[in-house]
């Protein structure tokens, strides 16, 4: 997509289409970087720990998350004190 560049005061504004934009699932935020003179636009993930429990089951990582949720230990109560 050929867009336009625009001055605004100090800084610049590149014109991007609405429906590029949706297609990316960009809505007010993102990264931009420069990597091997081209630049990348990156979506922003708002919520970055979302679906974590799930995809760590799909992954099989917490198949013990049971026993160790149940744990059981003394050192609270006896290796442990407030000063």
């Amino acid at each position: 997509m050929k867009t336009k560049i625009i001055k605004i005061g100090k800084s610049f504004v590149i014109i991007i289409r609405k429906q590029f934009l949706e297609q990316l699932h960009i809505t007010d935020e993102v990264f931009l970087l420069v990597k091997d003179s081209k630049t990348i636009i990156e979506t922003v993930n708002s919520k970055p720990r979302k679906n974590w429990e799930e995809k760590l089951l799909k992954a099989n990582s917490l198949k013990d998350l049971e026993e160790l949720e149940y744990f059981d230990n003394d050192f609270g109560k006896t290796e442990w004190s407030w000063k």
